[in-house]
């Protein structure tokens, strides 16, 4: 037997020490010969015998992290790095042995780099580096086990920063951390383990293949309508929807990649053919939503998960190295195992990757997400990132205009941002910035304009329960408008104010008798959802106008539907307004504007646009300062109007100081 499987010169030491004393405590040295002779000792035997309870000992349960190794440290050079030789094994039943070694990235060997995730962190089981036990986790073992080399194969070099990097010595963290992306663009593969199989996930893969090798769109919609598909599509939503894709460091190491093979346990394909499927199957769309009309969050992880979520800007798509704000928002919904990634992990493939300053783990969340926000402010010139903030104060006490990157994003809670519409929203033109901050950078000070003082606000909408359960929205939605009928006419021209404000401007349309549909609409299922409610109701609008255009009323629309599809545009229209409503409320103030501000905004409040900020926002007076309550919409001050009325003596410049 080769002791150096069995924890190599450890076990030979161990057990070699057992046998001596047990026999000088026995045996005199001339009768040696006789004992083994008469008892047929199996050395051989032994030695298993004792590798088998030094193996389960190894196997003994130890945090995550632990170690036996001891790293020696990485030598001044910014691109030294380790890299981790995986030695070969007959079968998977073998210990996983390692070798680390010192390089730097311009003498390394051709090596792998693993993009993974971490998975479950409350167990953990050893491998042998060297002679020694590393702890890591068990979804990185069984990367391991299925990437590594078996037989006569030669060994293969790796990278992986649980392993490479020394996790403990925070000032090696920091700069293998900023090191990152070049460790990736130097790798000759990139291996992305999304886990083992399972949930037929060969059937996933092989769908992807059979979409690939179709060359026309005939082929593809013939493919997806096969009924014995339908398996292998609904394994490919699971395998989309898997822990891998939702890990923030994952998008620059799949973006840094020269070549990316994804492995799904001994299954494997190409980067390339598994992100070409979200765009063969857009071509199905008609085709999958035949399929699962019943499942349509089936049909958005089709063609917009999986490696598609990994997109680097859905802003501009044709970056290479977007905004870091771009990015922030871009993966908000993103995961880390700590706060600090979320935007560390996004700096060094960002256009702040120059300038944005030293990577630094030892600084807190507060330090890290406020020294982003002026960052993004000062090289952008723009305040648009402190309409990012999700109005609660949270856990890291941030001052009230800088975002919590930790927090789920406004998408995750069923509500529309503002940052989603289309065109763009430029409330201040274009403008830049006037912002200056305070020695300790947690003050914001700002110019801008005071458009009034909020009088008036209905009741905050927060969506619980499940999304198809319209009767909250339809009750808020009664409040909002007995609230705003009461202090406006009933005119077609006050209720496309209303619809305006309560779709934060979405629903935007020339023929006003359109609003007035969308709120006859939501009005006509009322009366069936909302029985014996006290709402005011609508004046019939006049249809004369909308005869004849080639828009037409939503009204008309409907006339073309059964009474089954009537219901459907109308659940459609409360759904919709229910989005944008969600975590807001309206308000009226003293001058008679309406809009939607954060769900905890109050009377008293000032409505402001502040220079360089495509959002009006509101601020709250608090002991000669203020303190940013969120972003707002204010109908008719979306695009421009208060700079217009700046220039025109309406308004005047005014000082912010904002923590």
């Amino acid at each position: 037997m080769r002791y150096q499987d069995v924890h190599q010169w450890r076990m030979r030491r161990f057990i070699g020490k057992f046998v001596a004393t047990k026999l000088s405590q026995t045996l005199k040295p001339t009768s040696f010969h006789n004992f083994f002779s008469a008892h047929r000792i199996s050395i051989r035997t032994q030695t298993e015998s004792m590798g088998k309870a030094y193996r389960q000992h190894s196997m003994e349960k130890k945090p995550l992290g632990y170690r036996d190794y001891h790293y020696t440290p990485l030598d001044g050079n910014r691109h030294s790095i380790r890299l981790l030789r995986l030695l070969p094994a007959p079968d998977n039943s073998w210990p996983i042995r390692c070798k680390l070694f010192h390089t730097t990235l311009e003498n390394a060997p051709p090596y792998i780099a693993l993009s993974y995730t971490w998975g479950d962190r409350s167990t953990s089981q050893p491998i042998l580096v060297d002679s020694d036990n590393i702890f890591i986790t068990a979804n990185l073992k069984h990367a391991l086990a299925r990437l590594r080399p078996t037989g006569d194969e030669k060994e293969v070099v790796f990278w992986i920063d649980s392993i490479c990097i020394d996790q403990e010595n925070i000032p090696e963290r920091n700069f293998q951390t900023a090191n990152m992306r070049a460790i990736y663009q130097h790798a000759t593969n990139v291996a992305v383990w999304i886990g083992l199989e399972n949930n037929n996930s060969g059937g996933a893969l092989q769908l992807a293949r059979d979409l690939n090798a179709c060359t026309s769109r005939e082929e593809i919609t013939a493919l997806v309508s096969d009924p014995f598909k339908k398996p292998d599509l609904e394994a490919m939503v699971i395998l989309f929807r898997r822990q891998y894709w939702w890990r923030i460091w994952v998008i620059q190491e799949v973006s840094s990649a020269r070549q990316a093979t994804v492995h799904v346990g001994k299954d494997a394909i190409s980067w390339q053919e598994l992100d070409r499927v979200c765009n063969i199957l857009k071509e199905a769309e008609t085709e999958l939503h035949s399929l699962f009309y019943k499942h349509p969050s089936y049909i958005r992880t089709l063609t917009h998960g999986g490696p598609r979520g990994l997109q680097l800007s859905r802003f501009s798509p044709h970056l290479s190295a977007p905004p870091l704000f771009e990015l922030l928002l871009s993966h908000k919904s993103k995961k880390s195992t700590d706060p600090k990634d979320k935007v560390y992990a996004l700096v060094g493939i960002s256009g702040s990757q120059h300038d944005f300053g030293e990577i630094d783990y030892s600084l807190s969340e507060r330090e890290i997400f406020t020294h982003t926000a002026h960052h993004i402010i000062t090289a952008s010139q723009k305040l648009d990132v402190i309409c990012v903030k999700q109005h609660e104060r949270g856990q890291y006490n941030l001052p009230s205009w800088v975002p919590d990157w930790t927090r789920p994003p406004a998408t995750y809670a069923l509500v529309v941002g503002l940052h989603h519409h289309e065109p763009e929203f430029k409330a201040a033109g274009d403008t830049f910035a006037d912002a200056q901050f305070s020695s300790d950078g947690y003050v914001l000070r700002s110019k801008g304009i005071v458009l009034d003082t909020i009088d008036a606000v209905g009741m905050p909408y927060k969506k619980r329960g499940a999304p198809s359960d319209v009767v909250p929205a339809l009750e808020i939605f009664h409040d909002w408008w007995n609230l705003f009928v009461a202090t406006h006419s009933n005119s077609l021209s006050s209720q496309a104010v209303f619809a305006r404000t309560i779709s934060c401007g979405i629903w935007e349309f020339d023929d006003e008798n359109i609003y007035a549909s969308k709120l006859e609409a939501i009005f006509a299922l009322s009366d069936e959802r909302l029985s014996g409610s006290d709402m005011l109701r609508l004046d019939p609008p006049s249809r004369s106008s909308t005869m004849g255009s080639s828009v037409g009323s939503l009204m008309e629309v409907e006339e073309l539907f059964n009474e089954e599809d009537g219901e459907k545009i109308q659940l459609s229209t409360i759904l919709s307004a229910g989005l944008t409503m969600n975590r807001r409320r309206i308000f009226l103030s003293k001058e008679g504007l309406v809009g939607l501000a954060p769900f905890n905004a109050m009377g008293g409040d000032v409505i402001c646009v502040l220079l360089g900020c495509r959002f009006p926002v509101i601020l709250r007076p608090t002991n000669g300062h203020y303190m940013l309550v969120g972003e707002a919409y204010v109908d008719g001050f979306m695009n421009g109007e208060a700079m217009v009325g700046l220039q025109g003596g309406g308004y005047v410049l005014d000082s912010f100081e904002i923590h």
